[in-house]
């Protein structure tokens, strides 16, 4: 399954898509959920997401930059992928808390459907188990974390993704400068 999450600052997730099957791309994931609605109408409050080098630059979505040119989009660069970091540790922490999400933990052995749930119950376990403070027994794996590699999306629209480039480097400018 390829699932696209959502989280908050504190490692919450607020949104979890388990629908598609892992040879689906993130953009096109994202291209059909509610996010693109939901960001659309949370812009105008400065409400951002980070993505990585898979997704699209939209106005809403900060990738990283390809080989910045200047200061300020590398200290943007540097900046992003210390914040992106938190989704990192959440999915480590989604999938050191559930090893059946781990490879090392086995694998799921129903249909896709009943996996997608059980993904999506194990995020909102994950919410519960934060909000209540469960403390989190960390046994030694062979990994310690998760990594995850995305090819970078190439857009069919052109000129947009040039005016979504145009809205990143005015806010590395505004931010970073």
């Amino acid at each position: 399954m390829n699932v696209q999450m959502v989280c908050l600052a504190d490692q919450y997730i607020s949104h979890a898509n388990a629908k598609f099957p892992g040879s689906v791309h993130e953009a096109y994931i994202l291209r059909n959920s509610s996010i693109p609605y939901v960001m659309g109408q949370l812009q105008r409050h400065c409400v951002w997401l980070l993505g990585d080098s898979g997704y699209p630059n939209l106005s809403w979505l900060l990738t990283p930059g390809r080989n910045p040119r200047t200061r300020a989009g590398e200290r943007y660069n540097e900046a992003r992928g210390r914040t992106r970091r938190i989704i990192e540790r959440a999915f480590g922490l989604l999938k050191a808390r559930f090893r059946c999400l781990h490879i090392t933990g086995g694998y799921l052995v129903y249909s896709p459907k009943k996996v997608c749930q059980i993904i999506v119950a194990c995020c909102m376990l994950h919410n519960l188990a934060l909000r209540r403070q469960v403390p989190f027994l960390q046994e030694d794996g062979p990994d310690g974390g998760v990594v995850a590699a995305v090819e970078p999306v190439d857009s069919e629209d052109e000129e947009a993704e040039e005016e979504d480039i145009d809205n990143r480097n005015s806010e590395i400018l505004q931010y970073f400068q």
